[in-house]
């Protein structure tokens, strides 16, 4: 047999386990889930979301330090200087003041593929075909102000960035660039966003210009830019060429070096670990910028500043301090709303597109390192893992309380991981998939636990009803911890009931007749058991089995158990006067009913016993012998009840009559049995005259036996003592031979 909770061990282990295994199919789902959308539109969009906050919660912080300014051609300016597009003239001017100032570089956030409307030659073409064109074109030619571009000459003379657009429509052009990068580990064309065709500027303004970057704006489903490529690849397989964004190219020139370098995966240090080619990071100049696997720099937004933009009319009229010009790589823009270049950010829902392009170019210099790493998929999955088996395991040891609140703590304790990871070290990493692969683990771990408590109720009131009161079965139900169905040790009291005389009843009663007798028997007392929390055990015949303190806990097991003997005792002339009524009715001669019972307290073994088809909740051990001889002593001793030495001394709320020893069978010494009077409260005053006359018997009986006869008169004649007239009788017919010789002797009284 097991050890007294081995099988308790065992279940639990098993219970655990089962709750790890419930809770592990969402583990193991979020994780394929994971695997297979891990760069879908969908949760990409989830990261977004995430990711959007906490810039919004924590913007890059701005300050005019940073080297990079708008001049921004602004509702004002264009109520000062002219509708848009104004003459290239005038633009020619603002270069020049920009250049004058020491702008580092000056980028032309607009194209300029087209012919200027107010250029001379443009201003002839509109004219009629008569002489005098013909006479002012020659003039003009002559001064060579036809075939002049002001804006040329002003790139000329400047650090100038002019602006490319890509297509995918197609065109004649072949795409041209100023940058000639350098690419270190594998060709990132693959990874990089592809166009076909490129659109450039006029070719006087490309030959001038020291630059020319992309101006595409990449974003995302949304519509919200998000992040910034850093070069493009451009043209038909077999003769693309990398070409700088507009940013990218900023830096270049203004940094005055001729190759940026890509890195790529497979370079020194960096792992493809068998994936495509990806982009790790760009170094333009001093700027080291890290990209994600498409060359795409996520950027660190700072949101609008009045202190980023200047207006383009305040530094033609030279009102700007040079301080502001100096060194710093100047963007030229629009914020109109009427020519409606606005863009969506995370931090603001209507941007000047220029304002992307300055923030991208504050993120490089600055030294933001905001990014989603490639591997980060990877760690989110490991998250995924070991926190849905964590809480799984937490549900399936902590209470439902305990287990939500853990649960919530580690769901937040990823979230705020996830928000350190952003806040100190600018790295991206999603809460929300392993959170809710988590909150599925805690959901489908506890309705594995609700489902498997249900069922244990159900077994253990399907497995207890029958020997257990209904409040008792709905504790156990309630907690089935309170239950070691593997068997244990229990300090118990041990009750057995038996009829005197069934077996020549039963003689005269067909086998119909005995079962509705038993029932009629048994159902009475099994409700003086079950009333004071005991646990019927079985019956036996006309006999019945009953112990406390076991599955549940009876903290006054022997004052329960003797409350239950007695009522046991006072129920039987009911029942008794009933089945004689019964008898009396159909004409058949009544056996009267009387039982014996026998009460013992000790250590005993308790739990489910049997075969694996077929157990009973039982108990076993010396104890349950001890009480069942003690209901066969009722017989020989002519009382209802008797009890043990030991459930006297635990039964402190009764009286009991000292019956003397029994030599019991299975037992090699004999032992002190006790008669079970009535409960203390009810007592006679009498109690302690009764108590001294029993007790003189007693001693006559162990003494000088001449004297049993008066000292058992005495004691009878008492109004408690006739009950254990029978007693006394056994008690003289056992001295009479020894009071006989004693009379006859020689020398006798």
């Amino acid at each position: 047999m097991a050890q007294p909770g081995t099988s308790t061990r065992a279940g639990r282990f098993g219970r655990s386990l089962r709750s790890i295994a419930s809770g592990a199919i969402p583990v193991l789902a979020g994780l394929m889930l994971a695997s297979a959308l891990h760069q879908s539109d969908f949760v990409e969009r989830l990261h977004n979301l995430v990711f959007d906050q906490y810039q919004r919660w924590s913007p890059r912080i701005w300050t005019d330090e940073l080297p990079v300014r708008v001049a921004d051609i602004d509702d004002t300016s264009l109520d000062r200087i002219g509708q848009w597009p104004w003459p290239r003239q005038k633009l020619a001017q603002l270069t020049d003041k920009l250049a004058q100032a020491g702008a580092a570089a000056i980028v032309f956030d607009a194209l300029f593929s087209e012919e200027d409307q107010y250029s001379p030659k443009q201003m002839l073409s509109r004219l009629p075909d008569i002489p005098e064109r013909d006479a002012l074109a020659k003039a003009m030619g002559e001064q060579n102000l036809i075939d002049s571009d002001p804006l040329a000459k002003a790139f000329e003379t400047a650090q100038v960035v002019a602006a490319v657009a890509l297509t995918n429509l197609p065109m004649q052009t072949q795409p041209e660039t100023k940058a000639s990068f350098v690419v270190l580990g594998d060709d990132p064309a693959k990874a990089l966003p592809h166009f076909d065709n490129m659109i450039l500027p006029l070719q006087s303004l490309r030959d001038a210009a020291k630059g020319l970057g992309v101006i595409n704006y990449v974003p995302d489903g949304d519509q919200i830019v998000r992040r910034a490529p850093i070069a493009f690849s451009v043209g038909k397989p077999g003769q693309m060429k990398l070409a700088p964004s507009l940013g990218v190219e900023a830096l270049r020139v203004a940094f005055q070096t001729m190759t940026p370098i890509l890195k790529s995966t497979n370079a020194s240090g960096e792992i493809s670990y068998g994936a495509h080619a990806a982009v790790v990071s760009a170094k333009i100049g001093d700027a080291v910028i890290p990209t994600e696997a498409d060359g795409n720099v996520r950027i660190r937004f700072a949101g609008s500043q009045d202190g980023r933009r200047i207006p383009a009319w305040r530094i033609l009229n030279g009102e700007v301090d040079a301080d502001e010009i100096a060194g710093r790589i100047i963007l030229i823009g629009s914020s109109a709303n009427a020519l409606a270049d606005l863009r969506a950010t995370p931090l603001e829902s209507v941007v000047p597109g220029v304002d992307i392009h300055a923030e991208f170019l504050e993120h490089a210099l600055s030294g933001a390192q905001l990014v989603r790493l490639d591997w980060a998929w990877a760690v989110e999955a490991l998250a995924v893992l070991v926190g849905g088996l964590l809480i799984s395991l937490i549900v399936a040891l902590l209470s439902p309380v305990a287990s939500a609140a853990a649960t919530i703590a580690v769901v937040g304790g990823g979230a705020w991981a996830s928000w350190l990871a952003f806040s100190r070290a600018e790295l991206l990493f999603d809460p929300i998939i392993p959170g809710a692969t988590w909150l599925a683990a805690y959901a489908t771990a506890t309705i594995g636990v609700f489902r498997r408590t249900m069922r244990e109720r159900y077994e253990v009131r399907a497995a207890f009803s029958r020997y257990l009161s209904p409040v008792v079965v709905e504790q156990l139900a309630a907690d089935p911890s309170k239950l070691r169905l593997g068997g244990e040790s229990r300090h118990v009291t041990i009750l057995f009931s038996d009829v005197r005389g069934f077996t020549a009843r039963s003689e005269t009663m067909t086998g119909a007749g005995v079962v509705q007798f038993l029932n009629a028997l048994h159902t009475p007392l099994t409700g003086c058991v079950l009333r004071e929390g005991g646990t019927i055990d079985k019956y036996i015949g006309d006999g019945l089995m009953a112990f406390w303190n076991a599955p549940l806990d009876v903290a006054d097991h022997a004052n329960a158990a003797c409350r239950a003997a007695l009522a046991m005792a006072a129920a039987v002339p009911a029942i008794d006067q009933r089945l004689a009524a019964e008898a009396a009715a159909a004409g058949h001669a009544h056996i009267p009913v009387r039982i014996g019972i026998g009460l013992n307290t000790g250590d005993a073994f308790v739990g489910n016993m049997g075969s694996e088809q077929r157990f009973d909740y039982s108990i076993v051990g010396d104890p349950v012998n001890v009480a069942a001889r003690l209901e066969s002593a009722t017989k020989e001793f002519g009382v209802t009840v008797i009890v043990s030495e030991t459930t006297r001394a635990a039964a402190t709320d009764f009286l009991f009559v000292d019956l003397g020893s029994a030599g019991l069978k299975g037992k090699s010494s004999a032992v002190k049995v006790f008669a079970l009077h009535d409960a203390k409260s009810a007592a006679d005053v009498s109690w302690s005259e009764f108590e001294a006359l029993h007790q003189r018997v007693l001693d006559a009986a162990q003494g000088d036996r001449r004297h049993l006869a008066e000292a058992i008169r005495e004691a009878e004649g008492h109004v408690l003592g006739d009950r254990y007239g029978a007693f006394y009788r056994r008690l003289m017919d056992s001295a009479a031979p020894e009071i006989e010789d004693a009379e006859f002797s020689p020398g006798g009284s």
